[in-house]
């Protein structure tokens, strides 16, 4: 939601129409950090107290008396060995400098819409004059809530309709229409015959998040259905 993704997740939520799925992402940034090394401590000194000095000092002990040798040890030479010099090894400080780069957290969820299909009564033995019910099976609602970076996103998405029941006739509906004695979607057809019903279905809605309500980019996902009917024909009014 935070325009700056490293104060808080970005959240975006969009349809895409080529795969009739709804898109949730979330992207955040991490900034690194920098650790800086400790100074070493300053020894402060400190004297040390002073010796009480023994007033009556103790004598000296004599030296031992030198022993001559009874013979003497002739000389041996000890050979010398000579080594590489090699140069004294720096110890690193506990504590080093770090530094870590920016770290991008990214996740995806994705949701397909529900299909549909196109319902019709009477299923067979449809008359010319009569009215046909016609509905669909497709959800009023489809609702989404998930978590996503820690943050929980909810998604509501709205179907709208628009029939063409193959005579040229067409309706514009938001509701999903019912079998009989629902008559919110019907259609009188006026000849017999064969006819091919199409049904495309719009899907919008928005999505909210840590207190904001905003609409689902990308366009209204379109779902199309079709049937098709045959018509027979209907009664004959008779006039005296």
């Amino acid at each position: 939601m935070s325009a700056n993704c490293a104060l808080g997740p970005c959240v975006q939520v969009y349809t895409d129409p080529t795969t009739h799925q709804l898109v949730i992402t979330a992207k955040q940034n991490r900034p690194g950090r920098s650790l800086q090394p400790h100074p070493r401590p300053v020894p402060i000194y400190k004297p040390k107290p002073h010796a009480v000095v023994n007033p009556l000092p103790r004598p000296l002990p004599r030296p031992a008396p030198r022993v001559k040798p009874k013979a003497w040890i002739p000389y041996k030479a000890v050979p010398v060995v000579h080594r590489a010099y090699k140069p004294p090894v720096k110890k690193k400080s506990p504590i080093a400098k770090v530094i870590t780069s920016a770290l991008s957290l990214s996740d995806q969820i994705t949701r397909l819409l529900p299909g549909s299909n196109i319902l019709y009564q009477p299923r067979s033995n449809a008359l010319t004059g009569v009215p046909v019910y016609f509905w669909s099976d497709t959800n009023s609602l489809f609702q989404v809530a998930t978590a996503i970076l820690g943050v929980g996103v909810s998604v509501v998405m709205n179907p709208s309709f628009l029939w063409n029941f193959g005579d040229g006739t067409t309706l514009r509906t938001s509701g999903v229409g019912g079998p009989y004695p629902n008559a919110t979607i019907t259609h009188t057809y006026k000849s017999p015959g064969t006819y091919t019903i199409n049904l495309a279905i719009s899907w919008a809605g928005s999505w909210a998040a840590q207190g904001a309500v905003l609409p689902v980019l990308g366009g209204a996902i379109v779902q199309n259905a079709t049937a098709t009917i045959q018509v027979q024909p209907g009664p004959t009014d008779f006039t005296r």
